[in-house]
């Protein structure tokens, strides 16, 4: 559970845990970025918030990858491999993140490879997949597969070639009783644990403070240098971060609820932030939204949409 960021917000706490059935997920909506070579570690360090020379086998990070303006392009989930790095990020941002990424390389000897065709992501929620799975946050075991714990409940994601992931869940299926589960439901499970994984609409948007990225150990502030840094140290420093991430509900509406959707004091209609992300799931829309925090959070909020839809905070 994360720290109150102030006396208004109950963001992340106890009670949006997720009571989770056994299940694996085949779609996940994630891709992954293979990074190769003897510059790798440089090149990422240079670019990325979180400290890559902290990475473990057994210890990934998440990150966030900005531009010169500390608005953050992508989150990232920074896994180290024996030879390389993985990078697991929104399906929608990959073509975006490759060709930014791949404009500071020039002569480093560094490679990124689009993997998503030849690795597979399976999600795994309600149990530990093994005895011996990881338990903390972003934790790495190999189990035996390369198995990433997630914050909050028992959620996992493998990674693996599709042989691999087949075998892999031919053994979960000769040891647990579980169901698959759909694509909705597990973006529905990421927002209720305040994984801020967003889509192009809402990239160079937010600064990393804004999305909760520190608050998941994603940003280093003694490492040095990287694209965006001076900003993210700023307000970090000169407590300037005006925004924070939370969790909400609203009903959902029929023309559904639209990433980057404003959201409004319903007494006032002041403008108070936007929806980052948000997916429906047994008939509740869960959304991650970015809020304003300087004056405290009105308790008459609602979507900036044709039926004003009342949102809460949960």
């Amino acid at each position: 559970m994360l720290e109150d960021r102030t006396d208004h917000t109950n963001a992340f706490s106890e009670p949006n845990a997720l009571a989770l059935s056994k299940k694996i997920f085949a779609s996940t909506g994630l891709s992954l970025i293979e990074v190769i070579g003897q510059d790798a570690a440089k090149l990422l360090q240079g670019q990325l918030t979180c400290n890559i020379n902290d990475l473990m086998a057994s210890q990934a990070s998440i990150a966030g990858f900005c531009n010169a303006k500390g608005r953050v392009i992508s989150t990232l989930l920074v896994v180290k491999s024996p030879a390389s790095f993985y990078l697991i990020l929104p399906a929608d941002l990959l073509d975006t993140v490759l060709k930014k990424l791949r404009m500071y390389v020039l002569r480093a000897d560094a490679t990124l490879q689009d993997q998503t065709g030849n690795m597979r992501i399976l999600g795994i929620s309600g149990f530990a997949p093994e005895i011996d799975a990881p338990t903390g946050n972003f934790a790495v075991g190999q189990i035996p597969l390369t198995t990433i714990k997630l914050p909050g409940a028992p959620r996992y994601l493998t990674l693996g070639t599709p042989d691999q992931i087949d075998e892999f869940a031919g053994l979960l299926s000769s040891r647990y009783e579980f169901e698959y589960g759909c694509l909705d439901e597990w973006r529905y499970q990421d927002i209720s644990t305040a994984l801020p994984w967003f889509d192009i609409n809402q990239s160079e948007q937010h600064i990393p403070q804004m999305l909760g990225i520190d608050q998941l150990g994603g940003i280093s502030f003694s490492k040095g240098c990287y694209t965006g840094q001076e900003i993210v140290a700023r307000s970090h420093y000169l407590g300037k971060v005006k925004r924070a991430l939370f969790i909400a509900e609203c009903q959902p509406s029929a023309s559904g609820v639209v990433n980057g959707c404003k959201v409004l004091d319903g007494i006032s209609q002041q403008s108070m932030g936007c929806v980052l992300a948000n997916s429906v799931w047994s008939g509740i829309n869960r959304a991650l939204v970015v809020l304003q925090i300087v004056d405290g959070l009105p308790k008459n909020l609602i979507l900036d949409d044709d039926y004003r839809t009342p949102i809460a905070i949960i």
